[in-house]
């Protein structure tokens, strides 16, 4: 008797990778394309609307980006995610999401059947703890393939869910980014938004060409610092083109004074 087909949701902006999924999915037994999305607000919606098992997901897609719709995911207890993308510079933080495998294209048929046999046991077993061994594991895998991979691919945009929308937020237009919770503070063009995402995770993706980081809760875009200097009580300063000072904290502070020498030599 076969077993109970695994109900699926792809969602890439690109048709050939769309087409090429769903080949490589007829070779795969009691699997079942119930439909597909080429941005991340038509893949939230159709997960509400077809509610798949699985959604196979890209993470550079318009409107919303992998990382959004897995979110929305997680909020409402969806289908289980399976990354794949093009960019394996994600990796770590795809697995925070919950993630249940992270597949590089061009995606290889073997690693496409595991990826789907690990989310058809997810499902089956719904044990946490086995969970996080599976999780463990693939992400010790990643670490090892990273090291003989090439340099980091850095973030050049940031989406903002606001208000039902999609906000496109450039990376070089932010003018600070600060600490705050589980999240971060974007000042960006008069105005701050929160962002789902930790500093540490932050200074992986982010260019240290365009953001320098001067405090454990901040970050100064290089192209918005005026100087750096103390105040009265001897405090270093990020002094930014506002008139907005930021404190520069002694842990980064050699390292900030260091940039500013090499970059004004």
């Amino acid at each position: 008797m076969s077993a109970e087909p695994l109900r699926l949701l792809l969602a890439d902006d690109e048709p050939l990778a769309l087409r090429r999924l769903r080949l490589a999915l007829q070779a795969i037994p009691d699997v079942e394309v119930v439909g597909a999305a080429n941005d991340g607000v038509q893949a939230i919606d159709a997960m509400r609307e077809l509610r798949p098992d699985v959604v196979l997901l890209d993470i550079k897609m318009p409107l919303a980006d992998g990382f959004a719709v897995a979110d929305a995911i997680e909020e409402s207890g969806g289908p289980t995610v399976i990354f794949v993308t093009a960019f394996d510079s994600y990796a770590l933080r795809a697995f925070e999401t919950s993630a249940v495998d992270y597949l590089l294209k061009p995606v290889e048929f073997e690693r496409l059947a595991s990826a789907l046999m690990r989310a058809r046991e997810r499902r089956a077993a719904q044990n946490a703890g086995r969970r996080a061994e599976e999780l463990a594991s693939v992400l010790d895998a990643l670490r090892r393939e990273a090291r003989d991979r090439e340099g980091p691919r850095f973030e050049k945009e940031f989406w903002i869910r606001e208000r039902g929308r999609f906000l496109r937020v450039p990376v070089v237009d932010v003018e600070r980014i600060e600490a705050e919770r589980d999240y971060v503070r974007l000042f960006w063009e008069g105005r701050t938004l929160l962002y789902r995402e930790t500093m540490s995770h932050l200074e992986e993706r982010l260019d240290p060409e365009v953001m320098l980081r001067v405090h454990r809760s901040a970050f100064v875009n290089w192209k918005r610092l005026k100087a750096v200097q103390r105040d009265a009580n001897g405090r270093l300063l990020a002094v930014l083109d506002s008139g907005d000072e930021v404190p520069v904290s002694r842990a980064y502070a050699q390292r900030v004074l260091q940039e500013m020498k090499t970059r004004t030599a």
